[in-house]
């Protein structure tokens, strides 16, 4: 049973891959497939995308308003 009075946090995934001489990260919420928020990150290695895309998710727990429908 749902409470509507409890607000329900989502649960985000990081991905990465290389594109060129740079690399990209995304997060999805629950078990979406598309980037939440429709954001790509982008990093000269692959911790520093990800650690941008960390940084989005925690915008986006403070924010849910950013995210895109």
């Amino acid at each position: 049973m749902y409470d509507r009075g409890v607000t329900m946090k989502a649960s985000y995934k990081i991905h990465s891959e290389a594109r060129g001489g740079h690399w990209v990260a995304w997060a999805t919420r629950n078990a979406e497939e598309k980037p939440a928020g429709a954001a790509i990150l982008v990093g000269q290695t692959q911790q520093e995308a990800e650690a941008h895309a960390a940084l989005w998710v925690e915008r986006l727990h403070s924010d849910p308003g950013l995210l895109r429908d």
